[in-house]
């Protein structure tokens, strides 16, 4: 299974993700309706991407009172089944990461999640500072493991 790392030390806020995903999804530029976010505070210089991580214990599928939430067999992203959403935002208030949206458009108000493109996220290739990767979960777990060990190593002074 594949997951999302952020690194908002490379983000630079260019919002490059927003519209990208924004017209993949809804034929359209604009940083309102994407399924990303960049949170930013600009006195600090500081950028995050805030996305669904698509959490394996998703509190957004839990809290669905229509379950309307449900998880796709292939890529594992959470999905909307719009016939079954009843509007009632439970899981935008789930969202541990506030990462599911409320949009109105000229279409009318719906649910946005992110739905991982099939498997295949335009945010990150459309990233040029590399602030998100999607990558396979045990190869993070290994890298991060390994980090961790040099880490160790480095602070004990056996390198």
């Amino acid at each position: 299974m594949k997951t999302f790392l952020i690194d908002p030390q490379k983000c630079t806020g260019c919002h490059l993700c927003e519209m990208t995903c924004a017209l993949k999804h809804h034929d359209v530029f604009s940083l309102e309706i994407g399924n990303i976010k960049i949170e930013s505070d600009e006195d600090r210089g500081f950028h995050v991407p805030t996305k669904c991580m698509q959490c394996e214990v998703a509190y957004c599928m839990k809290s669905c009172v229509a379950s309307a939430l449900y998880r796709d067999e292939l890529t594992g992203a959470m999905l909307v089944n719009r016939s079954k959403c009843i509007g009632c935002k439970a899981c935008i208030m789930a969202c541990p990461f506030g990462s599911i949206t409320w949009v109105t458009t000229e279409k009318g108000s719906e649910i946005h999640i992110c739905n991982l493109c099939d498997g295949d996220p335009e945010c990150v290739k459309v990233c040029r500072d590399h602030a998100i990767s999607y990558i396979d979960q045990d190869k993070l777990n290994r890298d991060k493991r390994q980090e961790t060990r040099y880490r160790l190593t480095e602070e004990s002074g056996n390198a």
